[in-house]
This record gives C-alpha cells, structure tokens and sequence, in this order.
C-alpha cells in the first residue's frame, strides 16, 4: 500500500515515535510511518546532544515503539 502510495504521488504521513504509547497512538491515528530517531537522547532522555546515544538505546526504543505499531512502517536511525 504504501509503495502504490508514494509512486503515485500521494504523501505519505510520518510521525516520531520513541516508545509504546507514543506508537500506539501514530499508528492508531493512521500515519504511514513512525520514526524512532536519535534525537531521543535530547527529547526523551535529556543528553546534550545525539552523539551520546548508543545502540542498545535505540534498541530499547525501537522495540517498545514495535509493541504499539500494528498497521504503519517502523523505520530507526541510527546514533552518529
């Protein structure tokens, strides 16, 4: 669906999403994506800046944020 979506022209919706509820509720809301980025290490846990977040953070959060998600495509970045 989302491929006949984007090669058609149509937008697709992406939205960040660091844990289970946030998920939840983006996928429930219908986006198309949930983004699980780096930017956590700022947003969530309160570091300086990405560089500082490591893997097994990215992990943690990307698997909470996997528990909410039914319908949208799960994507991560990875920390610098």
């Amino acid at each position: 669906a989302r491929r006949r979506m984007y090669g058609g022209g149509e937008p697709l919706s992406v939205l960040t999403a660091y844990d289970y509820p946030s998920a939840r509720l983006a996928d429930g809301a219908g986006a198309d994506v949930l983004l699980v980025g780096d930017s956590l290490g700022m947003v969530v846990l309160g570091q300086d800046d990405t560089t500082e977040v490591t893997v097994s953070q990215m992990v943690h959060h990307c698997q909470a944020a996997a528990r909410g998600t039914r319908r949208a495509l799960l994507v991560a970045d990875l920390p610098f």
